[in-house]
């Protein structure tokens, strides 16, 4: 696959699908057992001075910092070390980033007496103020609250799309990079499921989808029936009746291929008496799709999903 700059692309996957491999391998510290990386034009294994010094990496739960350092003195030591020869510009920046994690009060104390989502904090920040041209957080959300979570966003989407930035984020939280990624690229046991834009990726697997209210209970043939016409899982059920001619109710989820579906649902019911009291469209999101690759995946098919991959 190739990333241009100023893109955000997720790499989503269930636990040892190769997310973190991935980015380790980019970094460097994992050699490739086979392909080759690239860098800009620099090969990560044969160039790997001249590829690294390009990269800004922050690992989950703020394993790229030097502990008993203060924020301060990892961002000036990480940017000196990457080769960076203005210092009076890497402080400015490294003032930008503290300010804008606004963590700038807790610049001069060891990375040891920070709490957790502090750390992924000054892990970003200190690889941001070294001006990479490739940024790889792994799990970067992992550990923050809500506010700090809002601003990792922030900050993520004004590196790729105002700095130009290449960035690769891996996670589990599908919210995440359904809300700041531009591509996201499934993986299943190393294997590349889906690489596609998310719009795309949402309106290729969004089968219509509709929560239904019904006046009355489901019988088996009346779910058989509406087997047939798509996907249905019940999520409510009261059918005892109240002695009053009220036989319940049942809410029920339908994925349908098309509207038409819709339509032969609806027959179904009015064939068998059920009436309906309302219709509600379910709109697609990334863990939708993340979960039906993944299940897919689960019998083995052996070629990417919808012509992607």
């Amino acid at each position: 696959m190739e990333i241009p700059h100023g893109e955000i692309l997720g790499l989503l996957g269930p636990n040892g699908a190769g997310k973190s491999t991935a980015v380790r391998m980019i970094s460097g510290l994992v050699t490739p057992t086979a392909g080759r990386i690239f860098i800009e034009e620099y090969d990560v294994v044969r160039q790997r001075a001249k590829a690294l010094s390009r990269i800004g990496v922050v690992l989950d739960r703020g394993r790229t910092l030097y502990p008993r350092m203060t924020p301060r003195e990892n961002m000036e030591y990480f940017g000196v070390m990457r080769g960076l020869p203005d210092i009076a510009r890497l402080r400015a920046r490294a003032r930008e980033w503290l300010e804008l994690f606004s963590i700038e009060d807790v610049a001069d104390k060891p990375i040891n007496d920070l709490s957790m989502g502090t750390r992924q904090k000054v892990a970003l920040a200190a690889a941001l103020a070294a001006e990479p041209r490739v940024v790889l957080l792994d799990e970067p959300t992992l550990g923050l609250d809500v506010q700090s979570s809002v601003e990792l966003r922030k900050a993520i989407r004004r590196m790729a799309h105002e700095e130009g930035c290449t960035v690769i984020i891996t996670t589990h939280q599908m919210d995440v990079a359904q809300e700041v990624c531009d591509r996201v690229c499934i993986l299943s046991e190393g294997r590349v499921l889906a690489l596609d834009t998310v719009r795309r990726l949402l309106d290729v697997f969004a089968s219509r989808a509709y929560t239904m209210t019904l006046a009355g209970a489901l019988t088996d043939e009346i779910r058989m029936a509406l087997a047939c016409v798509g996907k249905v899982r019940v999520t409510e059920e009261w059918a005892d009746g109240d002695g009053e001619g009220n036989a319940g109710y049942t809410v029920i989820d339908i994925d349908v291929p098309d509207e038409s579906g819709l339509f032969k649902a609806m027959e179904v019911l009015s064939l068998a008496g059920i009436g309906v009291e309302s219709v509600t469209r379910r709109e697609p999101c990334l863990e939708a799709v993340f979960l039906r690759l993944t299940a897919k995946e689960s019998v083995r098919l052996h070629e990417p999903l919808c012509g992607m991959g």
